[in-house]
């Protein structure tokens, strides 16, 4: 019996919604214990292109130029939104909805971000074919690459800002494409204006989501399309879907505020061969080792697939494997090598990987090497058991952090009158960094919000706006 059998079989039907529920209960905690940070203060005010923007390239020098106004409406967000575009960069679909969640509350947000994780989980589900049955051995496997294999996992799924350029950008990418999968796997495909429209909609949600995600999306849409047409399945809306798709990223990449930001922070910038082998030995290695662990069910059942021509199945799981690898490449070529890229990375191959435990689970799959009863059942335990207590310090450190948090913003509200008001680092204790490393808050809030001891910089000066005083600094104990 192999573990993916075990697991589908131990496992029944209930067990699945009770594993939803855990799911959707842990996402939701983690959300809404990680308080604002970094650029959350700075997008929940209108960027003000005119004098530096809201983040490094902010001015300073007087208070007009200083001076920012919260988002209060969509008029406020639209107006940042544009400047944004020309001055800084061109996600201002993500940046939208960010800036949205800052103006009503981050209380709206924990809930919409825990309904996006599930409905994420739901999509790659979706895309493997296993809709109609659930398995729970891929359930488990997608919750563990998600927080546990997942570079930076804590800023693309629970920081406001950092989920809503990644983890919803993601989900939106693989919503674009289960149209196109579900076409390849039913052979089936209707058409009408109605389609049409839909993926012109969603085309543009997932071109205008982020750079390499998109691109990587585009990638595999061209070669669904390519597939369709071979097999007599091409229809109006695919071509709509691509199309839009295409336009709406090369308007993203190419939105001047894009070559405005190079200039601030780069100003002398080139690319040069140290800097592919700084990326190289870097960022890259760790994208790619979590992509290979994830990906350990694919390899299994290929090693254990008999000889023969590639079905449709395992085309499109090698197609999005593929994808997974693209995204870190691609990161190769870039000024910076963000590490967060690895929530893309990482939903393009957990498809494959869920789809290859869905191959692993069928019953009539036989794997060359079949393991007792009371040995698999030995393991889940100990496996299990590992996991539940590792899952649970991290919330245990989340709540140190918020309640840290909290503190300080309640001495900020009770000293207003104090300038500059001085923070000490954040009592962060009963800490485990050595083994959470950056899938807590800890390793980027030492202070509130991540403000340092130079009162004039920009998260400084956001975090003080924020709460209504004159100057926050951060000091040493």
């Amino acid at each position: 019996m192999s573990f993916f059998q075990y697991i589908n079989r131990t496992l029944n039907s209930s067990r699945s919604l009770i594993l939803f529920a855990v799911f959707a209960t842990y996402f939701f905690a983690r959300t809404t214990l990680l308080p604002l940070a970094h650029d959350d203060f700075s997008y929940a005010f209108i960027w003000d292109g005119a004098h530096g923007g809201n983040l490094a390239g902010m001015q300073f020098g007087s208070p007009e130029i200083e001076y920012r106004e919260r988002v209060s409406s969509f008029g406020d967000i639209a107006q940042s939104m544009w400047s944004h575009y020309f001055t800084w960069g061109g996600r201002i679909f993500a940046h939208s909805i960010a800036q949205f969640f800052l103006w009503i509350g981050k209380p709206a947000f924990d809930v919409a971000n825990t309904i996006v994780l599930i409905l994420f989980i739901l999509v790659i589900l979706n895309l493997a074919n296993t809709w109609l049955k659930i398995s729970r051995a891929a359930l488990i496997w997608i919750f563990i690459a998600l927080n546990f294999f997942a570079a930076q996992s804590i800023s693309t799924m629970f920081w406001l800002t950092g989920s809503c350029n990644y983890l919803w950008m993601a989900f939106f990418q693989l919503f674009f494409l289960t149209p196109y999968v579900k076409a390849l796997r039913s052979s089936e495909v209707k058409s009408s204006a109605l389609n049409v429209i839909i993926m012109i909609v969603l085309g543009l949600l997932a071109g205008w989501s982020n750079e390499v995600g998109a691109l990587v999306t585009i990638f595999l849409t061209t070669l669904m399309v390519m597939m369709c047409k071979a097999r007599g399945l091409l229809r109006p809306w695919m071509i709509a879907g691509l199309v839009v798709l295409t336009v709406s990223c090369a308007l993203m990449i190419l939105a001047p505020g894009n070559f405005a930001r190079l200039a601030i922070v780069s100003p002398n910038y080139h690319y040069t061969a140290e800097l592919f082998f700084q990326h190289l030995t870097g960022s890259f290695p760790r994208i790619v080792v979590a992509d290979l662990i994830v990906l350990i069910p694919m390899f299994v059942y290929f090693s254990n697939r008999k000889f023969g021509q590639l079905t449709t199945p395992e085309i499109l799981m090698l197609a999005f494997a593929a994808g997974g690898f693209i995204v870190p490449c691609i990161m190769l070529f870039s000024p910076e090598f963000n590490l967060r890229m690895s929530m893309p990375s990482m939903a393009f191959t957990l498809v494959a990987a869920t789809s290859a435990i869905l191959e692993l689970s069928r019953p009539n799959f036989k794997l060359n090497l079949q393991l007792p009863k009371k040995i698999l059942r030995g393991v889940t335990t100990i496996v299990t058991s590992a996991l539940i207590v590792y899952f649970v310090l991290l919330i245990y450190v989340d709540i140190s952090v918020f309640n840290a948090a909290r503190r300080q913003v309640r001495y900020i509200e009770r000293n207003a009158t104090l300038d500059p008001i001085e923070l000490p680092p954040l009592p962060v204790r009963h800490r485990f960094d050595s083994i959470q490393g950056d899938r807590t808050g800890v390793p980027y809030l030492r202070h509130l919000g991540g403000i340092n001891d130079d009162a004039n910089f920009y998260i400084n000066r956001f975090v003080a706006r924020y709460y209504g005083v004159k100057h926050v600094v951060g000091v040493d104990d």
